[in-house]
């Protein structure tokens, strides 16, 4: 409540400032600016698109929906410009007397000879903005960065963003600030995803095709947002456009095709897109008959459909499915996603408008096998049903408040096992072991406000997220006590539709931002955030076996507290952008396992779970170049991650499993001609802390390893170089464009560790081996847009 307190008290301070300062504004004569931007290809409007004023006064505004924008401003000589990601900026200069609307026409970077737009946003922008530990990268640099087998990833080039570290070799998992995979929000259109890796990790779900852009938040989560503790990436999908579109890629194990147009007039445009893998269409060629009979592959489907009803009301149905098969002999994997979003967009006038979005979300997998005498068959489902109201209401050009309501219920099917014995002396033989089904029911209220002082030096954001999760049955409950013993062996059954518990906070989140010259500002947050839902995993490598499970009376939520404070600067002309942050985080509740826990299909795991202490620290720096025909980023992150828990490693600190010190990534795009780019990447990682056993015993002729610390002891240090030459065969000022894209994995053939075993040799001694997945990967692409 004190915290609470100091945030109403800040609230009643800054409306105070707003009127003190509100008259020598209205004594001067203003007009209104208004207008409108599209994207010069295809005439679509432009949402997002900053618009500002470049006399140092700082007035800016972003474009809603319909690509529209208003500025109130002073009579008087101004010049406007106009940014948006991926395009190249646009300035007038008009002498503004009388009220104006105007009309913009961007034109995408694309279509110009050299240099792209790193992490696009007016610089300016980012600057006074009072966000900070937050990167936006749009799809066209997403598809620059050279990655495994030639198959653009988003996530790939999330990992080598500041802060930002893969679980593992080849894995589509990160971790960020030292948190671990689950603790990261993944929205694709406000539709929450639990799994978004295909092929055990390799590729991740998103096609870049269907994608427009993605923000990753590391820590500094808007109001509006919560769940996880470490960071939140929303990916924004791509519309259709008003013109009929081809675009598509043949490389040598997968292959992609998207068509987007209109239906009828203006009003209706689509998008579909579709993705598969076809190394298993070669298998057969094989010589040896069980990789013969092997299947291996993955599809995704992509759709999305934008309805202009009329000025006021706008319709998005964004839908996606994606599937993975796995068959070996008489054993095989099944699993995949599907999500859905309906989002309706009402604007009430100018300054408030709604977004109202329907969402669900279902991820499974089925896992199965069997032998001459049995057979089994593994299967799990996570759903998640949700609805968000958001409203935003701009009262003054200086304020800019947002309020509304999400709900969520989520359905938790951990594991269910049908086990069929044959026995030749009788009938068959059925077991079913199913973990208890779990059930929750999340409801938020939020409030935020941005406020830009007049001088347009200082501006500060603050909201309050308030979170209530209740756990619905039915269920079978398991509580145990201050020692982790069962209270009851056979748990407690809860009737369907039952409200049996439920938890609540206050989530504040602050922010600042103090311009201390036309280019150096420096900015400070805090944020608190809740977690309802934890993953137990098998393996760091993003195995679809994997159980979520909700928080419950025996199974707290984690929280977190995180501070960050930084410097951002504009150098050389604002070609070049660099920041250093640093950052606290406190954790409560962070969740392990005991030491050897049984987690494999045990439906009394609170029995194996412990709670303690955790904290993260670091520092992160970032130089980026854009618009060159070099550009490119280069970023540096050291940052530690500790847990402390009573019943684990004797109750002293020990490494987090994220605890990875060093972070390098160096980033770069040359183009060489209009037609030649180049684009290497290189990344270094400190290794991962494994535990390792200290010495061994003969015991009833078992050799039994002795553990002392956990994570004592590390993998070796991680670091590869990957490269592209992407080459452009169009002729200027066709619409059918088309390129050979070359590119090498690891290009220096790096033996990166993936798994760390134990073998023992004929002679009874063990020794250490490392498995290694990549050695040098080459690959070769033929990408088209018509």
């Amino acid at each position: 409540m004190k915290r609470f307190s100091l945030v109403i008290i800040s609230v009643v301070l800054f409306l105070g400032q707003m009127v003190m300062t509100a008259s020598p504004i209205y004594a001067q004569e203003y007009f209104t600016c208004s207008g409108k931007v599209l994207d010069a290809v295809n005439g679509e409007t432009l949402q997002g698109a900053v618009v500002k004023v470049s006399d140092g006064t700082g007035s800016w505004t972003l474009t809603d929906v319909r690509g529209q924008f208003s500025l109130r401003l002073p009579k008087g000589e101004i010049v406007l410009e106009v940014t948006y990601i991926g395009y190249k900026p646009k300035q007038s200069r008009l002498y503004l007397d009388a009220n104006k609307d105007l009309l913009y026409f961007l034109t995408p970077f694309s279509y110009y000879l050299h240099g792209i737009t790193v992490f696009a946003e007016s610089p300016a922008h980012r600057l006074r903005k009072a966000e900070m530990s937050i990167e936006r990268v749009d799809a066209q640099v997403v598809r620059r960065v050279p990655t495994l087998f030639g198959e653009t990833d988003l996530l790939k080039v999330v990992q080598m963003l500041p802060g930002v570290q893969s679980a593992s070799e080849g894995s589509s998992g990160f971790i960020v600030r030292g948190g671990s995979p689950d603790q990261n929000l993944i929205l694709f259109d406000n539709a929450t995803l639990y799994n978004v890796s295909h092929m055990l990790g390799f590729f991740s779900v998103f096609n870049t095709d269907a994608v427009r852009t993605m923000t990753l938040y590391k820590g500094d989560i808007p109001a509006r947002y919560g769940g996880r503790l470490s960071s939140l990436l929303d990916v924004i999908p791509a519309d259709g456009t008003s013109r009929f579109s081809l675009d598509g890629g043949i490389g040598l194990i997968s292959s992609r095709l998207s068509a987007s147009g209109r239906l009828g007039g203006d009003n209706l445009t689509y998008l579909v897109a579709g993705r598969r893998t076809y190394a298993d269409l070669f298998l057969p060629l094989a010589k040896n008959e069980l990789i013969r009979n092997t299947v291996l592959h993955f599809y995704d489907l992509n759709g999305r459909l934008r309805w202009r009803v009329n000025d006021k009301n706008f319709l998005h149905l964004t839908l996606y499915h994606g599937k993975d098969r796995f068959k070996m002999s008489d054993m095989g994997l099944h699993f995949g996603n599907s999500a859905a979003t309906l989002h309706w967009n009402h604007f009430f006038s100018d300054s408030f408008f709604l977004k109202v979005y329907t969402t669900y979300t279902n991820y499974n997998y089925d896992f199965y096998g069997k032998t001459t005498e049995m057979s089994m068959d593994w299967i799990s489902r996570v759903q998640d049903a949700g609805l968000r109201v958001d409203f935003s209401y701009q009262l003054t050009t200086d304020h800019l408040f947002e309020f509304g309501y999400t709900s969520n219920f989520q359905w938790f099917q951990p594991g269910q096992v049908i086990g069929k014995s044959d026995m030749n002396s009788g009938p068959q033989i059925e077991q079913d072991i199913t973990m208890s089904r779990r059930q929750g029911f999340v409801n938020v209220l939020y409030f935020s406000n941005e406020h830009k002082f007049p001088d347009q030096r200082l501006e500060v954001r603050y909201g309050l997220r308030f979170t209530r999760f209740d756990n619905v049955g039915p269920t079978t409950l398991y509580k145990v006590d201050s020692a982790y013993n069962l209270l009851e062996d056979e748990g407690e059954v809860i009737p369907s539709g039952r409200f049996f518990h439920n938890r609540h906070g206050w989530e504040p989140r602050v922010g600042i931002s103090f311009l201390a010259t036309p280019n150096i500002s420096i900015k400070a947050s805090y944020s608190r955030t809740s977690q309802y839902v934890h993953l137990l995993s098998f393996s760091s490598a993003g195995s679809p076996l994997e159980i979520w499970i909700p928080s419950g009376p025996s199974i707290a939520p984690q929280t977190s507290h995180q501070v960050s404070a930084g410097v951002f600067a504009t150098l050389f002309g604002k070609n070049y952008e660099a920041s250093a942050e640093v950052f606290y985080r406190n954790l409560d509740n962070v969740l392990d396992f005991k030491e050897h826990p049984n987690l494999l299909l045990y439906d009394k795991i609170e029995t194996e779970l412990r709670y303690g202490k955790g904290k993260g620290y670091g520092l992160e720096f970032l130089i980026k170049r854009n618009n060159q025909d070099l550009s490119g980023w280069i970023s540096y992150t050291w940052s530690r991650a500790f847990r402390t828990i009573p019943e684990v490693n004797e109750g002293k600190p020990y490494r987090a499993p994220s605890d990875r010190p060093h972070n390098v990534n160096v980033v770069l795009f040359y183009d060489i001609t209009r037609r030649l780019q180049v684009s290497v990447n290189w990344i270094y990682a400190t290794g991962q802390p494994i535990t390792l056993p200290e010495g061994r015993y003969w015991f009833f002729n078992e050799l039994v390893p002795v553990y002392t610390e956990r994570n004592s002891y590390r993998m070796p240090d991680y670091h590869r170089m990957d490269a592209s030459l992407n080459i452009r065969l169009e002729k200027p000022g066709k619409r059918w464009k088309h390129a050979i894209n070359v590119s090498v994995y690891n290009l220096y053939g790096r033996k990166n560790p993936w798994a760390v075993n134990y073998r023992m040799r004929p002679t009874g001694e063990q020794y250490l081996e490392m498995t290694y997945l990549f050695s040098v990967v080459p690959s070769i692409t033929w990408n088209f847009s018509f």
